[in-house]
């Protein structure tokens, strides 16, 4: 199992330099789920506090790859639709997101994510629906 999940982090990370390019970590991904997490740096900020749009990035990467867990690496899926809320603003620490897979079609997958700051507080959500492409 670890070998696996070892794997396909590899080969999302050869497949989307962005995930590096932001400094995210995926920590884990199985199963219709997972887990990135990122430290705050100031590249990553807007007036001091994380920029959004890291944070939507986060989101997204975070459902696809829950998305990706269940059809990689015989097949991939792009972002059709994404909702992000901002509950909270955070600009330094450690933040981790998590999502999952709540639907899975044959072509479309529904998923969730939550992110919270190093203290616990959630600070953003999201959904995000992708189409499979392969």
């Amino acid at each position: 199992m670890i070998s696996i999940m070892t794997d396909l982090i590899k080969l999302l990370y050869e497949r989307i330099p962005y995930y590096s390019t932001l400094g995210f970590e995926l920590q884990e991904i199985s199963n219709g789920e997972a887990i990135f997490e990122i430290q705050i740096r100031k590249e990553l900020t807007q007036n001091g506090m994380i920029h959004g749009g890291v944070l939507a990035s986060l989101v997204d990467s975070t459902c696809a790859c829950a998305a990706f867990s269940l059809i990689l690496p015989n097949g991939y899926a792009t972002t059709i639709d994404l909702q992000v809320e901002f509950l909270k603003n955070v600009s330094n620490g450690r933040l981790k997101a998590k999502a999952k897979c709540v639907k899975s079609g044959k072509n479309i997958f529904f998923c969730k994510a939550e992110i919270w700051n190093e203290n616990g507080d959630l600070i953003c959500t999201g959904s995000s629906q992708l189409l499979r492409i392969k």
